[in-house]
């Protein structure tokens, strides 16, 4: 139970606030009525069927299975919208290229390749959704086919958008969401990727056709609201084909989600100074797919670092075909083996065995570093500038963190997803207050006024002296601008848990997002008292493991762009190996050191960033 999270719940003033559309719905033909009965597949519904048999398919050669929904008139399906043809669409994919399957395919696109030269023009030129492709054939009857489950292909990539499947049973009227791509990381300068070419998607639809699944008919949505108008409701393109209902496995435990936490807050940290290192909870969610009870069913989450594997377990479960259930493991790991890269996986056994594998495994990981404190995972899918209410004024957005062992935060690290040469922003520093029940000042950094090299990646701001922490402390760490037009952009990174994202308005009250991500704000936990401050920006760790035989890592960080080569000598100063990394902008970078390089013995590494060297020492054994 989070006391700060209870605590809050009393005194936040408000959430991020959705724009509501009005939206006017027109149907497209994407073929004239006279070949609704021409070509159409027709359920199969044999007996005898084994797992992953297609029940029903559709790989739309008859586009007059398929009508187009758009929010207004007047949209041209070859820019906006769905249609169906052979070619992919859509201004990051160019104007023609195939997908990776055969014959047709739906095409969703939003806005003109002509226009993308414009990134800003003075109309909107896209239209926030939703928009639809709905399958007008003969309805599917489902209703003796054990744990279906709907799968297709598809290639593209996402925004910031939702990119839908849903079902009905009442001919249109009510639709149920059975899957979405928002497991997948969007698009964006921070990270994400292109879809495979192409990929599966496999969704079961038990439990969302139980109204009638004698009557089952799909649809495509996909809807830009998310982005708002200042973002045009961009999107690069989202291809569909070959759409089909499976049989499901009698045995199908799918892991939908896995969680660590720690602490009284019970918050996830991604990199974590050795000074803070505490017990870690793992826990995750089941669904069973299967079409029989999955009994004896348990969370197993292993951890391992260097060969040395930590295994939790939760109690056991007997699961019923299409139920949900949340598993926490029942031993706690503390990661005791010093800096470097935890690596955690998440899976659901029993005792029955599980047929269907393809999603049994999640994974994720943690760093033990020197110094740097985060709850982001490194990988911005995007920014926040304000919250709806505050629009243009000044702001603060941050995360909660909870210390477990003495030290102090000489700086806070803040990254700037974009922003221009001269704004303002500035690092604050709250404390809770159990006595009280709220956050009470602490300390701020002095106001930084950014660089042409900082107006985007981490900027490292400096409290003028450190703030010192005990074990169960509570903290609210926040980036803050001023305002302006347009305003800084403060990135934020993956999920994270309700009411543990806490920011400022303009009049000094609180706000707390819903459904949030993690902002990409880290504390420091060093003293710079007397440091120099360009040496600060950047952190250069031991190689791991060491000493070592075959392989080694050096991880280390830039808090700001710098020229970056590494050199490696033995014990006599003989230049052994050079490594020329360039210049790289701030981030985390990683070594790899082999082994078979060097001859037995004690090595130096001496990395020059910029104009600074730092050397360290590594034991090289055979």
């Amino acid at each position: 139970m989070r006391k700060v999270y209870l605590s809050m719940l009393s005194i936040l003033s408000s959430g991020l606030l959705m724009a509501q559309m009005t939206q006017e719905t027109k149907v497209y033909e994407l073929a004239s009525p006279a070949d609704l009965d021409q070509n159409r597949p027709m359920p199969v519904l044999g007996a005898n069927r084994a797992p992953d048999d297609i029940v029903w398919s559709d790989d739309f050669s008859t586009t007059s299975n398929w009508n187009a929904t758009y929010p207004t008139t007047g949209l041209d399906p070859q820019f906006y919208g769905w249609s169906i043809g052979t070619t992919t669409m859509g201004w990051y994919f160019g104007t023609s290229g195939d997908m990776g399957t055969t014959g047709n395919f739906a095409r969703f696109v939003n806005g003109s390749p002509a226009t993308q030269s414009n990134p800003n023009p003075s109309d909107p030129v896209y239209e926030g959704g939703p928009y639809t492709l709905e399958y007008v054939g003969t309805p599917v009857d489902l209703s003796s086919v054990p744990a279906p489950h709907l799968e297709f292909e598809h290639y593209g990539a996402r925004f910031i958008t939702l990119q839908a499947v849903e079902v009905s049973t009442d001919g249109g009227t009510t639709w149920i969401e059975v899957g979405n791509n928002n497991d997948i990381a969007p698009l964006t300068s921070g990270g994400g990727s292109v879809y495979p070419k192409p990929e599966t998607r496999r969704f079961n639809i038990t439990s969302a056709i139980t109204g009638n699944p004698a009557n089952v008919t799909f649809r495509l949505l996909w809807d830009g609201a998310q982005n708002g108008p200042n973002m045009n409701y961009v999107e690069y393109g989202w291809f569909v084909d070959d759409i089909r209902v499976v049989e499901g496995h009698s045995y199908d435990a799918e892991i939908l989600t896995a969680n660590f936490a720690s602490g009284a807050e019970m918050l996830e940290y991604y990199m974590v100074p050795t000074t803070q290192t505490t017990g870690i909870e793992f826990s995750g969610k089941v669904k069973n797919n299967g079409a029989a009870t999955f009994t004896g069913l348990h969370l197993e989450a292993t951890v391992d670092m260097g060969g040395n594997v930590f295994t939790g377990t939760s109690a056991n479960v007997d699961l019923p075909s299409g139920d949900i259930d949340s598993m926490v493991t029942t031993t706690t790991f503390t990661p005791a083996g010093g800096m470097g890269t935890y690596d955690f996986q998440w899976v659901f056994v029993g005792d029955n065995a599980d047929t269907y594998n393809s999603n049994d495994i999640l994974t994720d990981a943690i760093e033990v570093t020197e110094y740097t404190y985060a709850r982001d995972n490194g990988v911005a899918t995007g920014s926040i500038t304000n919250v709806t209410s505050n629009t243009g004024q000044a702001m603060g957005i941050g995360n909660i963190f909870e210390t477990f062992g003495a030290g102090v935060i000489g700086a806070v690290d803040i990254n700037i997803g974009s922003a221009t040469s001269g704004d303002i922003i500035f690092a604050r520093i709250d404390k809770w207050d159990d006595g009280l029940g709220e956050f009470v000042y602490v300390a701020q950094t002095s106001d930084h006024s950014l660089t042409a090299s900082q107006t985007s990646g981490w900027v490292k701001l400096f409290l003028a002296s450190p703030v010192t922490v005990a074990a169960g402390d509570v903290y609210l760490i926040t980036a803050n601008h001023y305002g302006g037009s347009p305003e800084v952009a403060f990135s934020y990174a993956q999920g994270t848990y309700d009411g543990t994202v806490i920011g400022y308005v303009a009049d000094g009250s609180l706000f707390s997002l819903l459904d949030p991500e993690a902002v990409m704000v880290r504390a420091d936990m060093r003293d710079f008292t007397g440091v120099d401050q360009f040496e600060a920006t950047f952190n250069i760790g031991q190689n791991v493991p060491n000493p070592f035989d075959n392989n080694s890592i050096i991880n280390y960080t830039l808090a700001e762009a710098a020229n970056v080569s590494v050199q490696f000598t033995d014990i006599s100063g003989k230049v052994v190996k050079v490594v020329e990394q360039g210049s790289q902008t701030a981030g985390s970078y990683q070594i790899n050191v082999d082994g078979n390089d060097f001859a037995e013995g004690v090595y130096f590494y001496t990395f020059t960033i910029g104009d600074k060297q730092v050397t360290k020492r590594m034991v090289v054994t055979k």
